[in-house]
């Protein structure tokens, strides 16, 4: 049974999942609801928050490697395509999320494009 809606009228946090520096993943909407994290982007979307401020600093090891290992298990399960774009929240959004530093080492990681391409806008 779902909690009742909030404020929003959501019954779930945005996020489809939540990671924590416990090296823990915390399912919210999971893979198969639409996610209520980048207006205009949702539907195309599988949103992974790190819990954190990561302006000055980059998550740990144990974050960073769930957030990787989430998003293999999503391609070995097919609700990420082997095609997918990765992105910063601030690529489609007016927002400093996910923190600078975070932004500036997935610039690294396989699959990122920046600002709204491969999204046809």
């Amino acid at each position: 049974m779902n909690p009742p809606p909030d404020g929003h009228g959501w019954t779930d946090i945005g996020y489809n999942f939540v990671v924590g520096e416990d090296g823990n993943a915390y399912m919210a909407r999971g893979w198969t609801e639409i996610g209520a994290h980048t207006q205009g982007y949702n539907s195309v979307g599988i949103a992974i928050c790190v819990i954190g401020n990561f302006n000055d600093r980059v998550p740990n090891d144990a974050a960073l490697n769930k957030i990787k290992q989430l998003i293999q298990c999503g391609l070995d399960n097919g609700y990420i395509s082997a095609s997918y774009t990765l992105k910063g929240h601030r690529d489609v959004g007016n927002t400093d999320c996910p923190g600078q530093k975070l932004y500036d080492l997935i610039h690294s990681w396989p699959h990122y494009a920046a600002g709204t391409q491969h999204y046809g806008r």
